[in-house]
């Protein structure tokens, strides 16, 4: 197995640190205890990131969102410097993708915004009864003469505040099972509320309220891959997917193959923040004194530096090998990118724990990132299907067909 990057992907890498070192790295710290970020400051976020040509405008979404490994470095170097970035572009990308395949009303209303940067997305799925259980949705569409009628709620959603579209699960009251819709909310408005929570405070997380929400039915995910269809060989030049997605699409439902991506993301996102804190623990360990020598001397000290390097190791080892099985079209993504996030995710709390136990009482001031890395780490675990949840689909995909645990 070559555990190499290509000249491309390492020059892409050396670009993106240098850009988060120059442009967030400063700033980071401040705004994060600030809070959620303004829809103007998420879009001056994200304007700064298309100085090396990523974003999910259609030329940049088809570097960052047609290529996983371009995906995969991102999230890792973007986790280790401020996660709270991510849900811009991993879940903005998710309503913007399908754009450009969509009819011409949509795309005049929506590409300008993709074209300019000023496009904000969401995935909305969770509710507040169903949570993981996205086959118990409450969220209704009934159709009426040209449009759909949507009435619902959802909760714990990124971006929900801020965005300007959103990708929408609902109940299709015709056939009684899920679909899709683009929602754009200067023409089918929403309502939100802002939640708080323990980690990624930049990142606008909210409910989102749909009460005779009118949606022109040509947003509804059945009539826009229908719309991408009719583009036939073409539509791959059109829609910012990989060979290896579209391979995916042959052995699993659209939505199980789209979150592959992401939740790969989480865990190498997860990864980024081990380093962070592995990082600072070896510089703190080299420089602080205890009892006349540096404490990196100590045995329990190297013990829990040994401990740290071999979770983050071990999760970015998972991370790209379920990014590598989504690269090929290996049905087995599903699987691999279900544990990365899980070992992810928990690696980095265990990593940012010991992070604080070396660093004292250092560790618990807020002036230090450290206790940002913990509370970031926490949140890692349950965003995009909690680990119990992505224990559960390992389960099932080990077992095989009559094993799901939850149905």
């Amino acid at each position: 197995m070559d555990f190499e990057f290509t000249e491309e992907e390492k020059m892409f890498r050396e670009s993106l640190r240098d850009l988060l070192q120059k442009e967030f790295t400063p700033i980071v710290d401040e705004m994060d205890r600030k809070g959620p970020l303004t829809r103007e400051e998420a879009i001056d976020m994200m304007q700064k990131f298309k100085k090396i040509g990523i974003g999910i405008d259609p030329e940049g979404s088809r570097e960052l969102i047609g290529n996983p490994m371009i995906f995969a470095i991102f999230a890792e170097e973007v986790g280790g410097v401020w996660p709270s970035l991510l849900p811009l572009f991993g879940m903005g990308a998710i309503p913007a993708m399908f754009v450009p395949v969509a009819s011409d009303a949509v795309k005049s209303r929506l590409m300008p915004k993709l074209e300019s940067g000023e496009f904000i997305g969401c995935f909305a799925e969770t509710e507040p009864e169903a949570g993981c259980d996205t086959s118990n949705l409450k969220t209704t569409a009934v159709l009426d003469g040209d449009h759909y009628i949507i009435n619902g709620s959802k909760t714990w959603i990124s971006n929900a505040t801020i965005a300007d579209t959103a990708f929408v699960a609902a109940i299709d009251s015709s056939t009684g099972k899920e679909t899709f819709f683009i929602v754009e909310k200067e023409i089918s408005p929403w309502e939100t509320n802002e939640l708080h929570k323990i980690g990624w405070r930049a990142s606008p997380t909210g409910e989102m309220f749909f009460e005779d929400c009118r949606v022109p039915k040509e947003n509804e995910m059945g009539a826009i891959m229908a719309e991408a269809f009719k583009l036939g060989p073409k539509m791959k030049e059109v829609l910012p997917v990989s060979d290896g997605f579209m391979k995916l699409l042959s052995t699993m439902s659209p939505v199980t193959a789209l979150l592959t991506t992401p939740r790969a993301g989480m865990g190498l996102a997860s990864v980024g923040i081990a380093q962070a804190a592995l990082d600072a623990s070896i510089n703190y360990a080299r420089e602080r004194k205890q009892f006349g020598k540096p404490i990196g001397k100590f045995q329990l000290i190297q013990e829990m530096l040994y401990e740290m390097s071999v979770l983050t190791e071990t999760a970015r080892l998972l991370g790209y090998k379920a990014i590598d099985s989504i690269v090929k079209g290996d049905p087995d993504a599903r699987r691999l990118s279900s544990m990365a996030k899980v070992y992810g995710g928990e690696a980095a709390v265990k990593v940012t724990y010991n992070a604080i136990q070396i660093h004292g009482g250092m560790g618990l001031s807020d002036e230090m990132p450290l206790e940002r890395y913990f509370r970031d780490a926490r949140i890692m675990t349950i965003p995009d299907g909690t680990s119990e949840m992505m224990k559960l689909i390992t389960g099932y995909t080990l077992l095989g067909k009559g094993f799901s645990a939850y149905t």
